[in-house]
């Protein structure tokens, strides 16, 4: 792997973490406010406006922004079926081929979270409820956490590729010429 290929899948991976750490402390926000409010109402006093608005925001957050991560750790569910009976040059190019689209699908997305972003602060948007919160900052945690798990996956791609080029150094890759017995 080049040089520059490997700083910026390094690059990937630290952002991944960056959006891990959000995440985590958008959940633990999360279990904060209800554990308060839950509280509150044990101690008979009034309960916390809005907590369910706040919680639904957060925990959007929370989910999205981990998506990264969760794909540098190779968390997510993936179906191999068909792709653990493929061996050699036949399993690589079908494992490029689902992964580039996989890649141009979260693009698509990360385009239409970025725009519905936009969309929210030009108008103002806020969520209705209790009370009034604005939008923007669970929009921007979509996009963010699509935009990352989109350069993730590009990681991982490159990251798989380099893994599975033949090497004249690691026998291991070159053919053999003998039959191995099982």
């Amino acid at each position: 792997m080049t040089t520059a290929t490997h700083v910026a899948v390094r690059t990937a991976h630290a952002l991944s973490r960056v959006l891990a750490l959000l995440a985590l402390t958008a959940i633990a926000y999360v279990m904060v406010v209800v554990v308060w409010s839950v509280t509150l109402r044990e101690l008979d006093q009034p309960p916390v406006r809005g907590i369910v608005e706040y919680a639904e925001l957060a925990m959007t957050a929370g989910a999205f922004l981990a998506l990264a991560e969760a794909e540098r750790r190779r968390q997510h569910v993936s179906v191999e079926v068909l792709v653990q009976r493929l061996r050699g040059r036949a399993r690589t190019v079908v494992l490029t081929v689902a992964g580039v689209a996989s890649i141009a699908v979260l693009v698509l997305l990360a385009w239409a979270s970025t725009d519905a972003l936009l969309d929210s602060l030009s108008r103002g948007e806020f969520k209705l409820g209790l009370v009034r919160l604005p939008m923007w900052p669970a929009r921007l945690a979509v996009a963010a956490g699509v935009i990352g798990l989109a350069l993730e996956h590009t990681a991982t791609l490159v990251s798989d590729l380099h893994d599975r080029a033949p090497s004249a150094a690691d026998p291991t890759t070159a053919p053999s010429t003998t039959q191995e017995l099982t």
